[in-house]
């Protein structure tokens, strides 16, 4: 390890370079994705309970395994965890773009998740250990700025490409991708120094906090389909909640814990943690809930959605660099305080959207959207990492990805759920309201067309022809509904961020090179 120096080396660009083009390709992917549903749904028979599992299946396995990943990457090296996890994740791409059924679509993107999960924590304390302390600020926002293109790039990459040729070739877009960036990690990237002496891995606490939070968010993604007072509901979130409960038990037995309890103590990173959680619900909520939004509701394309989409997005990798600069010269609480009040705000205007709003109240909405969590993402990565020392950066990294993700797969699972509920009680009180008479068919009928991905006039079968039209608009003002509630409680997560974030972090400016000495690379 060499003295710290205010210089990045050639070598270091590169590598830097690189884990950007990763975090690109990421981010690409996750929003991309969002956009195939509709196209998916028009090809393979599946409703939106099923097809959302694209979505959370990708994060959730992604959240399960990264803890455990990244006490891998400590023994195994940063290097070869950033290897072996984008080579899995390729793997998954490919399994997903040659996919025909819902099973096989989601057990690649299970694989993808895996993929990413071993990668994700080391590319982080790559970042951040390549970077001299008085620039970490400037480099995070640089390769954030990365993750921001990636996500403005997503949206209308996924349109053109379903517009031009298949939704398939969004997963297989990733192989080239790939490879480029393990050639250059290949040239680049020092080897790492690894330990004499490998502490042993909790295989039996990684199992049991992996299944135990796939198994809970499994039955919260059920409410939907078997009702709130479902015995077989609270059967397997119980059974999920005692295996977490038996991983925590386990784990304080553990010479090496998997969650070092110094981590949880630490006020600064816990406060950062939780933030991310939070913010993160954000995230994925406006993604996937603007995305259908726009397609169903407002009747855009694909590819016009993944255009209007870069209104929030662009606003998000502009915003990086420059927000991880006025890190590294006024400190940190401030611009992830700023960033959570404009994300509130946006959140609060997009409360109010109608069946009909205009396209200038949508993007001004969604715009704002980006600037506050580009302001927020930036700030809170750089802040957790400057909470911990250096020896715990791939264990404190995998903690705080695995909040970040568990946040994602949550909003994806309760919004598009809370969309359905809340619909169809809207849907049941509105033709009560209009004195319009339904036969249980009926009933069902329209309650299940407000689950579907797509909202057609072909779905009203069994309704006379001069009833479908109202039927229809019903349907679109029964989603907004549902969507407007989703949208107040991201306002209240995104006002919970500030709070924690004036409660528990300090400017954390750098005066001197002290945090974390660069690697020699």
């Amino acid at each position: 390890m060499s003295a710290p120096s205010s210089t990045i080396s050639l070598h270091a660009w590169m590598v830097l370079i690189s884990v950007g083009v990763l975090i690109f390709l990421l981010n690409i992917d996750y929003t991309a994705v969002n956009l195939t549903l509709v196209p998916i749904a028009e090809e393979i028979n599946a409703d939106l309970n099923s097809l959302q599992w694209l979505l959370s299946s990708y994060v959730l396995v992604w959240a399960a395994f990264v803890i455990p990943a990244g006490r891998l990457a400590d023994f195994y090296g940063k290097r070869n965890a950033l290897i072996a996890g984008l080579i899995l994740f390729m793997a998954g791409s490919c399994l997903t773009g040659a996919g025909h059924s819902i099973e096989i679509l989601i057990l690649g993107r299970v694989l993808q998740g895996l993929g990413a999960a071993v990668f994700s924590a080391p590319a982080w304390a790559v970042i951040f250990t390549t970077a001299p302390p008085e620039k970490q600020g400037f480099v995070m926002g640089i390769i954030l700025s990365f993750a921001g293109f990636g996500l403005a790039a997503g949206p209308s990459l996924a349109g053109l490409i379903i517009e031009e040729a298949s939704w398939r070739w969004i997963f297989y877009i990733n192989i080239p991708l790939g490879i480029i960036v393990i050639a250059i990690l290949k040239l680049y990237a020092a080897k790492d120094i690894l330990p004499v002496i490998k502490e042993k891995i909790d295989y039996i606490g990684a199992f049991l906090l992996s299944a135990g939070l796939c198994i809970s968010v499994y039955g919260l993604n059920q409410i939907e389909t078997w009702g709130i007072a479902s015995i077989t509901l609270w059967e397997v979130m119980i059974f999920g909640l005692l295996l977490l409960g038996l991983y925590i038990l386990r784990d304080r037995t553990q010479k090496l814990r998997m969650i070092p309890s110094h981590l949880l103590k630490n006020k600064a990173y816990m406060a950062a943690t939780v933030g991310e959680f939070f913010m993160a619900i954000n995230f994925s909520m406006v993604l996937v809930l603007m995305g259908l939004y726009l397609q169903n509701t407002l009747h855009y394309s694909s590819y016009e959605t993944g255009l209007i989409f870069i209104s929030m997005t662009i606003s998000m990798g502009l915003l990086s660099p420059i927000g991880g600069k006025m890190i590294d010269v006024f400190g940190i609480r401030g611009p992830m305080v700023f960033g959570a009040l404009v994300t509130a705000v946006a959140l609060g205007m997009l409360i109010f959207l109608k069946a009909d709003s205009s396209l200038t109240y949508v993007i001004t909405a969604m715009f704002l959207v980006g600037t506050g969590l580009g302001a927020y993402f930036t700030a809170c990565n750089t802040a957790m990492m400057r909470a911990v020392p250096a020896e715990d950066l791939n264990v404190a990294s995998g903690v705080y990805m695995m909040f970040m993700m568990v946040g994602n797969t949550l909003s994806i699972v309760l919004s598009t759920s809370f969309v359905v509920l809340f619909g169809r009680s809207y849907l049941v009180n509105i033709s009560q309201a209009h004195g319009m008479m339904l036969t249980p068919d009926q009933h069902q009928t329209l309650a299940e067309v407000i689950s579907k991905v797509e909202h057609s006039a072909s779905q009203l079968k069994g309704f006379p022809s001069e009833q479908i039209p109202q039927l229809l608009s019903w349907v679109d003002q029964a989603f907004v509904h549902g969507l407007s509630l989703n949208m107040m409680f991201g306002c209240l997560c995104a006002l919970a961020a500030a709070g924690l974030t004036v409660w528990g972090i300090g400017s954390m400016k750098v005066t001197t090179p002290q945090a974390h000495a660069p690697i020699a690379l």
